[in-house]
């Protein structure tokens, strides 16, 4: 059940200008990049906190389960999976509202409803749901980012759209649309190689695809360099172990193939036409 923890805000916010971005731990988030992007977009402006959706209706304990922390004070205290919902007031543009938590283990659809509650209420009128999955990317290059933009329940699928499970941003999501809401998918690769731990390449990758959607920007310095970090590791990893070596070059040619535009008289011209942008904008 949601519990309001802020009810100042809510009931004045007719007009819905406002942007949710979701990400939810487990299935749909490799690497920690979904829930990481969320994270560095809590850190980078003031927050503060709308709604708690508790764990208590959605989750298995024994998936998710509760923790044991000492407080500041000293004392023992339990933390529970729940998910949470909050704002955050950048220094232009509108404020954005940020959803955070496991991915559900029961009653999807009510929760997703729970969710859209508190996003009317919000003045939310676009959710962007973030998602990262294991593919065969090399570290080394640009990691790939899909997004789609859906309007309305009644638009047809994308040609060779995905069919099959999905997660709980995909629920959501799509009852986002069929509430009126704008909806914003952004799923990123992250090498299945180097999957253990967090990667900030794919957060960073998340958080600039997120930056397509916002007027305010996001600071990125310190996830850059935590990205270049993480791929220096990488790339060290590959040099002390031929096998990942052969490995990531044969991934990294595969791309170059997959990435080569093809030799049509159109991308010649628009190639072209490219050049002459840059010559121009040099002279």
């Amino acid at each position: 059940m949601t519990k309001p923890e802020n009810p100042s805000v809510g009931a004045p916010q007719r007009v819905r200008r406002r942007i949710a971005v979701a990400a939810f731990g487990g299935w749909s988030d490799a690497g920690e990049a979904a829930t990481g992007a969320v994270e560095h977009l809590m850190h980078a402006w003031p927050h503060r906190r709308l709604r708690t959706v508790s764990s208590e209706d959605y989750v298995d304990f024994q998936v998710n389960r509760p923790e044991l922390v000492i407080d500041d004070h000293g004392r023992r205290a339990l933390t529970w999976p729940d998910t949470t919902i909050d704002l955050v007031s950048p220094p232009s543009g509108p404020e954005i509202v940020l959803i955070s938590g496991p991915e559900p283990s029961i009653r999807w659809r009510a929760f997703s409803a729970e969710i859209l509650a508190v996003l009317s209420d919000a003045g939310v009128g676009t959710l962007v749901t973030l998602g990262s999955m294991l593919a065969d990317a090399p570290h080394s290059r640009p990691l790939p980012v899909s997004v789609s933009v859906q309007e309305t329940p009644y638009e047809p699928a994308p040609p060779n759209s995905y069919e099959g499970p999905v997660g709980i941003p995909s629920v959501l999501g799509q009852a986002a649309v069929e509430a009126g809401l704008r909806l914003v998918s952004a799923w990123v690769q992250v090498p299945h190689y180097v999957s253990q731990n967090p990667s900030p390449k794919a957060v960073l990758a998340l958080v600039r695809a997120v930056q397509e959607q916002l007027t305010a920007v996001v600071p990125l310095h310190d996830l850059e360099e935590e990205a270049a970090a993480w791929q220096r590791g990488v790339d060290e990893l590959a040099r002390t172990d031929p096998d990942v070596a052969d490995y990531v070059a044969q991934l990294e040619r595969a791309q170059d193939a997959a990435e080569l535009p093809a030799a049509t008289g159109d991308a010649i011209a628009e190639e072209f036409e490219r050049f002459l942008r840059r010559r121009r904008d040099e002279d």
